[in-house]
């Protein structure tokens, strides 16, 4: 009962998309989630949703691509729309939206626009993205690099409680602050849980409700220490970070796989008889 719910396989560099998904496939893990970054990707995606019964396609613009659509805000909301509207059964999220501030020097330099311009147009974005979210009643998946209590802000003020947070790095008491907001929130985790200097976030995925957990892998990006340096991360790989996650937690392994895959059904409103 594995799902990857969040992963690249358009983005690997070192095997073909078809080869990854075949080797996920093969493995019988359940579900992926396949994760857009602009409109191209999104539209890509849902085209390989329709091919792959056990593969769902989450569409967005991504915060470090949103200058090149700076311009045409409406128009690419608008398109989005459309591409869930026709394509329910295959869409399952609105993301990957949110802020990042890490990259702001170079998209400044690469646009020569200001700092505080690029972190007006990506809130604008998502803000945008959040109420598009809310008419169509589906999650967002946030992206949030330097940025966590402006994404906070942001969610507060557009009372935005579905959600789940990519990559969660934070603290404890910014999780506390996040399941206080929206209690049936959820915190994704991942690798970091190894790296030397996450101990904070260890503490959080230890002790915060495993209602409010769900795993993914991020790849190709982000692969596990057995492969780190040999070959790029990919879905397959889904096993280690449950394993990470069970590794630091005192339930029982099959009660946490077995309540992170219903938490990411619950969330994608996979059907259950599917599942």
């Amino acid at each position: 009962m594995l799902y990857d719910t969040h992963c690249h396989p358009y983005l690997a560099q070192n095997k073909s998309q078809e080869k990854i998904l075949q080797n996920f496939f093969q493995w019988k893990w359940k579900y992926l989630n396949t994760v857009s970054v602009d409109v191209l990707s999104s539209e890509n995606n849902i085209i390989l949703a329709k091919k792959y019964n056990w593969i769902f396609a989450v569409i967005w613009i991504h915060p470090t691509h949103v200058l090149e659509y700076k311009d045409i805000l409406s128009n690419t909301i608008e398109t989005l729309r459309n591409f869930y509207l026709n394509n329910t059964s295959q869409v399952v999220a609105l993301w990957e939206t949110g802020l990042d501030y890490y990259w702001l020097e170079k998209l400044s330099m690469q646009s020569g626009l200001s700092q505080d311009t690029i972190k007006n147009i990506q809130k604008e974005f998502f803000i945008s993205h959040i109420r598009l979210a809310k008419e169509l009643d589906l999650p967002i998946v946030i992206h949030n690099r330097e940025a966590a209590w402006d994404v906070f802000e942001i969610l507060k003020q557009e009372n935005c409680k579905n959600f789940v947070f990519h990559c969660y790095s934070e603290d404890m008491n910014y999780a506390r602050e996040l399941i206080k907001f929206a209690p049936n929130c959820m915190l994704w985790f991942w690798w970091i849980l190894t790296f030397k200097n996450a101990e904070l976030t260890r503490i959080v995925a230890a002790w915060i409700p495993l209602k409010n957990i769900i795993i993914e892998t991020d790849s190709p990006y982000l692969t596990p220490s057995p492969y780190r340096g040999k070959e790029e991360n990919e879905p397959i790989f889904t096993q280690y970070a449950l394993d990470v996650l069970c590794d630091i937690r005192q339930e029982s392994y099959i009660d946490i796989e077995k309540q992170v895959f219903e938490n990411s059904i619950t969330l994608f409103k996979i059907k259950k008889e599917s599942a």
